[in-house]
């Protein structure tokens, strides 16, 4: 109850009324309190009933506690400090007005009545039913005032954004609001009287079979109660609308039921962009296949069945040979249309079971599913013959396109998936210095023959750069769009090759980077390099905040983690100035690693970022599990931002969700004004591309 409702009612009367917490904390006292104990009123509440008694501290604690036990009224012989002489003329009695909750004490209400004469009492009568009439005055006034909030509350529940029902303990409809009412196709009017499965029709949107009524749920347990994931409502005229929220119950005030407030929102299109972000996360945005990712986890699943002996499989590694040909002299457009059409006579050959992907460029994986190890060569020369007849025609021209399929089998002895990938890329090599337009199944050999090829070329240059500082750092502005100042710096890395000046971007070198196990030592080659120029910028005056990218392999890695304490134990100035970016699906796939790698930079003042953020597999499920600041808006979406609906879209969602759990976003790939426009509408943070900046052996200082 709140002080000036008891007021209203209390300050009308001539015995000595307080409102106190269990504890015995005075809430408000009425003026004949104030009098009682010669305080002025107003001054009593936060004061504590202990500071007005003499009576012992055990005994008014026992006091209080029978007092919120019961709703009748119970005596008590209090000593009052001021009132020796007259004290026992006082009757004083307590009862509890409201129940403790969780949150909060028990509410009771002191009563002390003073003794009177015959004479005395008459009069007080008198004056209390003169009183007893004013408070009627009020209370009808009151009543007023109530039926004013009542058409207030209707008002209010006419005019919000959400669908709002109302039914009564029985589950019948007693009101619907304008947006409940165009969903459910229903009029408040005619709906109110039925039930309320006749007018709230809800399904499971994939068994299509009706769904538990949140309503029902609200009755029997009587607490709030949200929908059932994957809810659909269907309309009197039989539109389905995706929904989510829930009911709550409607209590009066001794807490009983008297019916239910149902509460939902059209979800449908945040359902849309929810699946077309889960398909992405699964799906090869060009060709329509499986993406790396999705293959790489059917690939680890298979080589635990077949380690316990059950089944065999086996990966195939597809790559086109000369496919650069075709980009370089036709272009990309050329390229991509090529892909699309192998992909597609790809999976004509496939058997049920098997799974086909595109790997990334030109490469593509097939996994076989129960296949014996006699069938797999006429099996890989199918695919090899498929494109034997096959003519890719472009701009007037034509091209022959010819596979080299590397063999790995997948038995018991499989030791993991990223040594299967590796052992298929190694044959696909073996394949290719063979002559092209061939297969090869891996054998152990084939490590020998290929110590300066292939990948393990590329190995060798990596360790070589480890040792001897041939990786290059290079710098991307990003942009504050509310101010134009660049405010940070992505951090890129390059190679310096061994045989030549030219340096190797890392979409070249950190795939096998990953494979080989390698990502740990350069990412702690980067995190040092960037460190030592930002002592550098500090030490002449200069703070140029990086963000460096760190692969989901080193988030369990100590070295990492200790140099970057050392270093900014050293040199605290340096936290507000390091940012590290990981990619969403790193971080989903290390979730517990990755939360706890965070957590511990976290505390020493890094900030983290979500890179490629909707490419990955986690949606929005594992973002306020994430510890980061900023969310990267892969520039999948944001490439075609000004022409794609879809892409627009899923970038709003993005950054709304981003907002809305406190964080900040940038937009990748910004490469013209219109782009950088666009996004500044929408509310997006911060932006980079090469509209933006290049990347460039140089920080652009302000």
């Amino acid at each position: 109850m709140h002080a000036a409702d008891f007021l209203l009612l209390a300050n009308a009367l001539p015995e000595a009324l307080m409102l106190l917490r269990a504890n015995g904390e005075i809430i408000a006292a009425n003026a004949a309190s104030g009098k009682f104990l010669g305080v002025e009123h107003n001054a009593l509440p936060g004061r504590m009933l202990g500071d007005f008694v003499t009576t012992p501290a055990d005994e008014l604690s026992r006091t209080l506690r029978n007092w919120s036990r019961s709703r009748s009224a119970v005596p008590a012989s209090l000593r009052w400090k001021n009132l020796p002489e007259k004290s026992h003329s006082w009757r004083c009695q307590g009862f509890m007005l409201l129940p403790a909750t969780q949150n909060e004490f028990a509410q009771l209400i002191l009563r002390c009545i003073p003794g009177m004469t015959p004479a005395s009492e008459f009069l007080a009568l008198n004056r209390e039913l003169e009183k007893q009439q004013t408070v009627l005055r009020k209370l009808l006034q009151s009543r007023e005032e109530l039926e004013r909030e009542h058409e207030l509350a209707l008002v209010t529940l006419r005019s919000i954004g959400d669908a709002v029902i109302t039914t009564d303990s029985k589950m019948v409809v007693d009101f619907l609001n304008p947006i409940a009412e165009m969903l459910t196709g229903w009029m408040s009017g005619e709906a109110k009287g039925r039930p309320l499965l006749e007018v709230f029709n809800i399904v499971d949107e994939i068994t299509l079979k009706p769904a538990m009524n949140p309503v029902e749920r609200c009755l029997q347990e009587g607490r709030i109660v949200g929908l059932a994931n994957h809810t659909v409502l269907i309309s009197r005229e039989g539109t389905e609308y995706s929904i989510e929220d829930s009911a709550a119950p409607i209590r009066d005030r001794r807490g009983l039921i008297l019916g239910v407030v149902l509460v939902f929102r059209d979800v449908t299109s945040d359902r849309m962009v929810q699946r077309r972000l889960e398909y992405l996360a699964q799906h090869d945005t060009l060709t329509g296949l499986n993406n790396r990712h999705s293959f790489e986890q059917q690939l680890e699943h298979v080589v635990q069945l077949a380690k316990r002996g059950k089944q065999r499989y086996a990966l195939f590694y597809i790559d086109l040979d000369q496919f650069k040909i075709i980009n370089d002299t036709a272009g990309h457009a050329a390229g991509d249309g090529l892909l699309k059409e192998v992909a597609h006579l790809f999976a004509g050959r496939l058997r049920q079971g098997d799974t086909l992907a595109r790997l990334g460029g030109d490469e593509f994986g097939v996994l076989l599913e129960n296949v014996a190890p006699e069938n797999l060569e006429t099996i890989a020369q199918s695919y090899i013959n498929c494109l034997q007849d096959f003519r890719f025609g472009w701009d007037g021209a034509d091209f022959d396109i010819t596979p080299s399929v590397g063999v790995a089998i997948i038995d018991a002895n499989t030791t993991s998936a990223a040594e299967t990938l590796r052992e298929a890329d190694i044959a696909c090599y073996v394949a290719k210095r063979s002559g092209r337009n061939r297969h090869h199944i891996y054998s152990h050999d084939d490590e020998a023959q290929l110590d300066t090829v292939g990948e393990l070329s590329v190995v060798n240059e990596l360790r070589s750069a480890l040792t001897e500082n041939n990786f290059k750092l290079f710098f991307q502005p990003i942009v504050e769009l509310a101010t134009g100042n660049i405010v940070l710096h992505e951090v890129l890395l390059r190679l310096q090759r061994n045989s030549d000046t030219s340096l190797l971007a890392p979409g070249s070198f950190i795939p096998v980077a990953e494979r080989y196990g390698l990502m740990p030592m350069i990412d702690l080659w980067v995190v040092k390099a960037a460190v030592h120029l930002l002592q550098e910028k500090l030490q002449q005056g200069k703070r140029l905040p990086l963000t460096i990218n760190l692969s989901g392999m080193s988030f369990g890695d100590t070295e990492i983690l200790k140099f970057m304490r050392e270093a900014l134990q050293q040199e605290p100035n340096l936290a507000g100035l390091i940012m590290i970016e990981v990619t969403e699906t790193a971080a989903v796939r290390h979730i517990d690693k990755a939360i706890e790698f965070m957590r511990e930079l976290g505390k020493l003042g890094v900030r983290f970022a979500l890179d490629d953020f909707g490419t990955g597999f986690s949606s929005f499920a594992y973002l306020k599990h994430l510890p980061v600041d900023y969310l990267k808006i892969d520039g999948t979406f944001v490439r075609d931002i000004l022409v794609d609906p879809v892409d627009q879209a899923m970038v709003r969602s993005i950054n709304h969700i981003a907002h809305s759990l406190g964080k900040l976003t940038v937009a990748e790939f910004v490469e013209n004004e219109e782009m950088l426009q666009y996004l500044r509408e929408i509310g997006v943070d911060m932006v980079q591309g090469y509209h933006i900046g290049r990347p460039g052996p140089e920080l652009i200082e302000p």
